[in-house]
C-alpha cells in the first residue's frame, strides 16, 4: 500500500462498511460534515496514520476517483476481511475470548454477544423491567450513537422493531447489559504496523452519551488520562499485552482504538467497541503532543489548550475546536 495517501477525513465509513458497496453516498448532513471538518485530515497527514479515516471498498474507490493507481490500494480481499474485523460481530467474539483468558471479576462484559433472531435477545425482556435490567443493542456497523438504543422505557414491542430493523439490514445485533453505573468512557489507542508488531499509543478519555453518541475527548497528558482512569495498572497492562497479541494476529494494519468503560464499582468492561479505524483518541493524542507537552516550553499550558479552532469557524454547520481541554465537534444552526 502507498505510504504517501493523501488523508481524508471520511468519517461516515462505518456506514460505508454496512452499505458495503463502490459508490456509497452518505446522508446529506453527514456529507457536509465530512466536507466542513475536512481540515482535520491534516493533523494526521504528515504522521504514520497518513491516509483515510477509515478503509472499505467506497473508500478505495474514492481514491480511484482521485488518480490514485490502483496497485497502491488495499485489495478487495484486504478490505472484506477489514470490514468483518470492524464488525461489531467481532467485539462479540474478541471480548468472550479475552474474558476467558483473564477469568477476572473485576472484568464485565459476559453478556455481550451477537444475535441473529429477536427471539433469542428479548428473554429478558419486559415492558415493566427495572434500571438493572437495561440492555443496550447494537447495529453491526455504525458510528458515534447511530445504530445504537437501550431498552429503557421502551415497550417489548417497540424493541423488537428496531431489531427487526438491524436484522433486515444488517443481519444481526449485538446484545449487552447496559451499565447504569457507567463513570468514565476511556480507550486504549494502538497502532499495528504492516509486519504485525502492534505499539500502544496510550490512553484516550472520552465522554459518550447513552446511545454512544460523540461528546468530547480530554486533551491531557497520559499522566493525567491515567490518574482519572484509576485502575488497577497491572490489569491495565495485562490487558495492553493481550491485544497486542491478538490485534497482531489479525491481517489489519493501521490504528485501532479500543473503547471501554469503568462503573462505580471499579470494575471495567474491557472491549465496549473495537475501531479499526482513526479516531478521535488518537487525535487527542495528537494534539496533546502539539498544543500539550511539547509546547510546555514555548506558552503556558492552560493558555496554549484553553481555545483553539482546528476547522474554520462558522456561523452556521460543523466545527472541530478545543475548549477547555477538551476535542469537540460542534454544530451551529445559525439561530
Amino acid at each position: 500500500m502507498n505510504k504517501t495517501l493523501p488523508s481524508i477525513f471520511n468519517c461516515s465509513n462505518d456506514m460505508a462498511l454496512a452499505a458495503n458497496v463502490r459508490q456509497y453516498f452518505p446522508p446529506k448532513r453527514i456529507m457536509q460534515m465530512e466536507s466542513e471538518l475536512s481540515d482535520l485530515s491534516k493533523l494526521w497527514d504528515s504522521t504514520r496514520f497518513a491516509g483515510p479515516w477509515g478503509w472499505s471498498l467506497a473508500t478505495k474507490q474514492r481514491y480511484i476517483k482521485m488518480g490514485i493507481d490502483a496497485a497502491y490500494l488495499p485489495s478487495d480481499e484486504w478490505l472484506n476481511e477489514v470490514r468483518m474485523l470492524s464488525s461489531r460481530q467481532y467485539a462479540c467474539d474478541y471480548i468472550q475470548k479475552l474474558l476467558m483468558h483473564f477469568d477476572d471479576s473485576r472484568l464485565l462484559g459476559k453478556e455481550m454477544r451477537f444475535a441473529t433472531n429477536v427471539e433469542s435477545a428479548m428473554t429478558h425482556t419486559t415492558s415493566d423491567r427495572t434500571q438493572e435490567d437495561t440492555q443496550i443493542y447494537k447495529s453491526p456497523w455504525s458510528s458515534s450513537g447511530r445504530g445504537v438504543f437501550t431498552s429503557h422505557g421502551l415497550s417489548k414491542d417497540m424493541v423488537e422493531h428496531k431489531l427487526r430493523g438491524f436484522i433486515n439490514t444488517q443481519g444481526g445485533f449485538v446484545v449487552d447489559k447496559f451499565h447504569e453505573g457507567k463513570t468514565l468512557d476511556f480507550a486504549m489507542e494502538f497502532y499495528v504496523n504492516e509486519n504485525h508488531s502492534v505499539d500502544f499509543l496510550g490512553y484516550s478519555v472520552f465522554y459518550a452519551a447513552e446511545n454512544g453518541a460523540y461528546g468530547y475527548n480530554l486533551v491531557e497528558n497520559q499522566n493525567e488520562l491515567k490518574r482519572r482512569i484509576d485502575v488497577d495498572e497491572t490489569l491495565l497492562n495485562a490487558l495492553i499485552e493481550y491485544h497486542k497479541e491478538h490485534l497482531g494476529e489479525t491481517c489489519y494494519h493501521g490504528p485501532v482504538g479500543i473503547d471501554m468503560i469503568k462503573t462505580s464499582e471499579g470494575k471495567i468492561h474491557p472491549v465496549i467497541e473495537i475501531n479499526m479505524r482513526m479516531n478521535m483518541g488518537i487525535l487527542a493524542l495528537l494534539l496533546e503532543e502539539k498544543y500539550g507537552s511539547a509546547a510546555e516550553n514555548r506558552y503556558s499550558i492552560g493558555e496554549t489548550l484553553k481555545s483553539i479552532a482546528l476547522t474554520q469557524e462558522r456561523e452556521r454547520g460543523f466545527q472541530a475546536k478545543i475548549e477547555d481541554r477538551k476535542l469537540m465537534i460542534i454544530y451551529k444552526n445559525g439561530h
